[in-house]
């Protein structure tokens, strides 16, 4: 059962679109709900009606939804503009010294792994671990994790290829050494089934743009997932009067010199220095009502069930597959086809949509996306292998 019985997504009308590694496509209800928005706050502009809307109710609820998709508590999650500064944001708070190193996979988003080499300046070494056949056993991260680790990045789907890592020892293996474990979940998060606590995350940061349907890059936001042991224990490098203590009356200063005096707040709000799209959130509230309404479980299977049709046809056609084929261990794919800068570009020609990826194609269906449409995307590529 795809999405597309419990709402209508207008952008697909006229295409297959299997690029949802690169962004989206947002609900019907999602849009309808960001027109009502421009249209409300246009009013305020004018002057015709006043600005107390509920939309700040409805952005805060945001934080709750995100939990659940993660399997995470509401405080917990904090607002950020996207992946990179929640990324940055964890950084900041690690205790990093002069010696200690931070391991991730060579298959690492480039953001990752520039905010990792950001480090060196600190004395900071990175050290990669090594992928065979497009995944990374876990004795590479064995290997490689030792006491001078500070912290291991991991995005939970490898960008280039949907490998799916098994947190859950990685986190056990960053633990035993005292390192934190920081992710990057935007090539996952609303299309994979998470449970951030038992998985052993520390800092989890994500956009909304891709597997949560929220608005488009443009209009992009962002969460960030802070284990409760840490809010307290750790300090970000930003403040600002947003992350006052919310008790603070600024209303009623009497004596400016009293700013010198304050502290931060200790719960997650410390974190929120940035002044995010509020309709970014309200939209992807609305889209992650549509995800939990559908059920994660259920998206993941139907953007599986996709999958394994085009790896399946893919494979009878001699293709080679640059991701592992079992389900667990994938979220979409990657295969090698000569000349896939070109191909791409005729099947977008046809209206059919996937992304150039380091020698191969990478094929990234969603959970409105049918069988039917795998059928015709395997006959329309026929003709260039």
């Amino acid at each position: 059962m795809s999405l597309r019985e419990i709402d209508y997504f207008p952008f697909l009308e006229d295409k297959i679109w299997f690029n949802n590694a690169a962004s989206g496509v947002t609900p019907e209800s999602t849009i309808k709900i960001m027109e009502k928005y421009i249209a409300d706050f246009s009013c305020v502009m004018r002057g015709e009606k006043p600005s107390d809307t509920n939309y700040g109710d409805v952005r805060a609820n945001s934080k709750t939804l995100f939990a659940e998709v993660i399997g995470a508590e509401t405080k917990e999650i904090a607002f950020v503009p996207n992946a990179t500064t929640g990324i940055n944001t964890s950084f900041s708070m690690i205790p990093f010294t002069k010696g200690d190193n931070v391991v991730l996979s060579d298959l690492s988003y480039p953001m990752g792994a520039m905010v990792v080499n950001r480090q060196r300046l600190n004395g900071v070494k990175p050290k990669f671990v090594k992928n065979s056949g497009g995944e990374v056993d876990i004795s590479e991260w064995e290997k490689t994790i030792d006491d001078s680790t500070k912290a291991v990045i991991v995005d939970q789907t490898a960008w280039l290829n949907g490998y799916l890592y098994d947190l859950k020892p990685i986190a056990e293996l960053a633990h035993d050494h005292g390192a934190y474990l920081v992710i990057d979940a935007t090539q996952s998060v609303g299309g994979h089934v998470w449970d951030v606590h038992t998985e052993g995350v520390d800092f989890l940061a994500t956009s909304t743009y891709k597997w949560l349907l929220g608005s488009p890059y443009a209009n992009n936001v962002g969460f960030l997932y802070m284990r409760e042991d840490h809010i307290e224990e750790l300090q970000p490098e930003y403040v600002g009067s947003s992350t006052l203590p919310p008790d603070v009356e600024r209303a009623n200063q009497e004596d400016a010199f009293t700013l010198y005096d304050y502290q931060s707040r200790n719960d997650i709000g410390k974190v929120e220095v940035y002044n995010q799209s509020q309709l970014g959130y309200v939209m992807v509230e609305n889209s992650m009502k549509v995800l939990l309404k559908h059920g994660v479980d259920r998206v993941e299977k139907q953007i599986k069930k996709v999958d394994t049709r085009i790896i399946d046809g893919l494979t009878e056609m001699g293709v080679k597959i640059k991701t592992p084929f079992e389900e667990s261990k994938r979220l979409y794919l990657n295969a090698l086809v000569p000349n896939y800068k070109e191909v791409c570009a005729e099947l977008a020609k046809q209206n059919v949509f996937i992304s150039p990826r380091i020698g191969g194609l990478r094929i990234s269906p969603g959970a409105f996306n049918e069988l039917s449409e795998a059928d015709e995307f395997l006959e329309k590529i026929k003709p260039f292998l």
